[in-house]
């Protein structure tokens, strides 16, 4: 048996139902960037510096 190639199984499901693992893969990603957008705290950091303001 060639180590590359896929197991009968493996070919036999992806015809019936798709690259579900890829398809996964790929919502995740989406998500993550989809987070990363919304969550996007870097304004709050130009809003509020991390040092106290001097007061003299």
């Amino acid at each position: 048996m060639n180590v590359a190639s896929n197991p009968p199984i493996y070919d036999q499901l992806l015809r019936e139902h798709g690259d579900v693992i890829t398809e996964a893969r790929e919502a995740a990603h989406q998500t993550t960037r989809q987070a990363e957008h919304v969550l996007d705290w870097s304004g709050l950091h130009r809003r509020f510096p991390t040092e106290p303001a001097r007061r003299d």
